[in-house]
């Protein structure tokens, strides 16, 4: 179990470093987590921190409920989220939250993001769904409306958070982490997209 404890921890600094030098996350907002195999254990960021500060003297593990198990500092607040995901889906080992700006504008603005890019269409074959959680941080009601999405949505790998950023989830980080990039691509696009239209006038975005 120790040598999957730091194989773990390994992939979660690095994804997490990735994370903060692509630009997905600003100050110490975005949280990624990654399950310790073969438990009921989740590795996570502490509140407070950057994504690009994350080193093995300071993150935590946590149960799936968010409660500290080891490490000196408090589990980031969206342990609620993480550890929920993974009692809903087993075969999740990874999940990406970060709060890039063209998949927040996306979520603020529209109901569901087309699929507008080749990659993001190989690695889902339906629009990527928003939520619209009003509350800071996902709480026991958001959580509720998240369960609500999976059973709907059982293909589903991400989702968007209206003024809050997205949510990428694979069985691996890295799976997990590439897709977070593959998201805000696409939201990228789309919204340039979009523009256009408007700009243009010429009603194409109808067959979104």
């Amino acid at each position: 179990m120790y040598m999957e404890f730091l194989k773990a921890k390994n992939e979660y600094i690095a994804a997490s470093r990735r994370a903060f030098a692509c630009g997905l996350a600003a100050g110490s907002v975005g949280n990624l987590s990654i399950r310790i195999p073969s438990t009921q254990l989740m590795i996570v960021k502490p509140s407070g921190i950057t994504l690009g500060e994350v080193d093995e003297t300071n993150l935590v593990i946590a149960d799936l409920f968010g409660n500290l198990v080891e490490g000196k500092a408090k589990p980031t607040k969206e342990t609620l989220l993480h550890g929920g995901l993974y009692r809903n889906r087993p075969q999740i080992g990874a999940v990406v939250h970060v709060h890039p700006v063209y998949s927040i504008m996306c979520a603020n603005c529209f109901e569901e993001m087309p699929l507008v890019t080749k990659q993001m269409k190989q690695i889902t074959s339906r629009p990527v769904p928003i939520l619209k959680i009003k509350h800071n941080t996902v709480d026991e009601a958001g959580m509720r409306q998240v369960e609500a999405l999976l059973k709907d949505r059982p293909e589903a790998c991400c989702f968007l958070l209206e003024e809050h950023g997205l949510v990428s989830f694979a069985a691996t980080m890295q799976d997990a982490q590439n897709n977070a990039e593959l998201i805000e691509e696409n939201a990228r696009v789309f919204w340039e997209m979009a523009k256009a239209v408007r700009t243009s006038g010429s009603g194409q975005g109808e067959s979104w």
